[in-house]
């Protein structure tokens, strides 16, 4: 994407910040502050046209998007569009499974083998969906006309297990593509004020040249969240504009995992003001977060050059993300298979709604129950014992 730098006081409400055409109701792209592919709701009107929103997408948001994806899938974030893809990831076993947004585990292709045996021939088929497997099945009954599968296409049931190794994440941010796209997002909440965004040099030399130098850094010396919600794996833009120091710095966190200092300004002669946009990735929720950038210029730019990760401190930061999502993870499925095992069992014990269930009813559902629990009961007990043997 090539882009064309411009005096930043040629822009002005309304003004593309990219590519400086004038926005109207037809090309204003009503950007996300934070982008819609890791969860952000708000937009802001007036901001880029359509066409630097799509450039940018399929540039910047692209990559942030694959560097977070891992992420996305584990906290199973939810879309304003859209939903998380599906992705690949190998078990320390080796084996290759597709997580999927709702916690899922399945095959990355349907599985086919078929081989000679003594009494003739042994086919062995493993799909993803029940539409999957009785599709293959017709292939199989086309192979061998002379075998009857109507029979086994009505017997088909679908079962489910439990992984017994655990799935190895391996995923990094940052870079010069995704670290424009956080640099965009504080300049985006800086646009919901709705005044002209102030000339911000070190934006504009990192944003609209290719060679530009990147304006922003990790930072995890102090927790700039004052009032930080914890085991919450938030996403927040906050911007300051400081009147004493003509600076204009910005904070951005995603997952309450990756957090960004920028300095996007030095020579700012406005009122000083403070915007703050977070929320809730999970379920949307808007949250009020207490932010403070009470860094210097010196500190930020140490900060650029990742003088500012304490060792360990990323590291501590993830555990405990992990450990809370892990907590909410087994709470969920406990729920989920509790209520989907009596569901089963009342739909198939004999029972009729509105009617008053027979002892032969009740015995029925229990030992459905005990049927579609028994994976569940037998996969927590191996848990146990696994943790204890640790």
């Amino acid at each position: 994407m090539t882009m064309h730098y411009r005096s930043r006081q040629e822009a002005s409400i309304n003004t593309c910040y990219l590519c400086r055409k004038t926005i109207s109701g037809t090309n204003d792209s009503k950007e996300h502050i934070i982008p819609n592919s890791i969860g952000g709701r708000r937009k802001v009107k007036g901001f880029i046209c359509l066409s630097c929103n799509s450039n940018s997408g399929n540039t910047w948001e692209n990559e942030l998007t694959k560097q977070f994806n891992p992420l996305s899938l584990f906290f199973g974030i939810t879309r304003e569009r859209g939903t998380v893809p599906s992705q690949r990831f190998q078990t320390t076993g080796g084996q290759e499974l597709v997580l999927n947004i709702d916690g899922s585990l399945g095959l990355p292709t349907p599985e086919f083998k078929e081989s000679i045996v003594d009494a003739g021939v042994e086919i062995h088929i493993r799909a993803r969906t029940m539409t999957e497997l009785r599709k293959m099945l017709s292939g199989v009954a086309k192979k061998y006309p002379q075998l009857d599968f109507t029979k086994s296409l009505d017997q088909i049931k679908s079962q489910s297990s439990y992984c017994s190794d655990k799935l190895h994440f391996s995923f990094s941010f940052g870079g010069t593509k995704a670290g424009r796209s956080l640099v965009k997002s504080a300049l985006a909440q800086i646009a919901t004020l709705r005044t002209p965004i102030p000339e911000c040099r070190y934006a504009d030399e990192y944003l609209l040249s290719e060679d530009g130098n990147a304006c922003f850094g990790f930072y995890y010396e102090k927790d700039l969240v004052k009032n930080r919600p914890e085991g919450i794996p938030f996403h927040c833009v906050h911007v300051e504009g400081k009147s004493d120091t003509n600076e204009i710095l910005a904070y951005v966190e995603y997952f309450g995992l990756q957090r960004v200092v920028m300095l996007l300004s030095d020579n700012y002669e406005g009122d000083s003001f403070e915007t703050t946009y977070a929320l809730n990735p999970q379920d949307g929720t808007e949250l009020e977060l207490n932010i403070s950038i009470d860094l210097t210029k010196q500190e930020i730019f140490e900060a650029y050059n990742y003088k500012k990760i304490p060792e360990g401190s990323v590291k501590n930061v993830l555990s405990k993300l992990i450990e809370t999502r892990m907590k909410q993870q087994k709470e969920q499925h406990h729920n989920d298979v509790l209520e989907k095992s009596a569901t089963y069992a009342f739909e198939n014990c004999g029972a009729k709604y509105g009617e008053i269930m027979t002892p032969a009813h009740r015995q029925k559902m229990i030992e459905l129950m005990m049927e579609k629990l028994d994976p569940y009961l037998i996969h927590q007990i191996r848990g146990s014992r696994r943790t204890s043997d640790a």
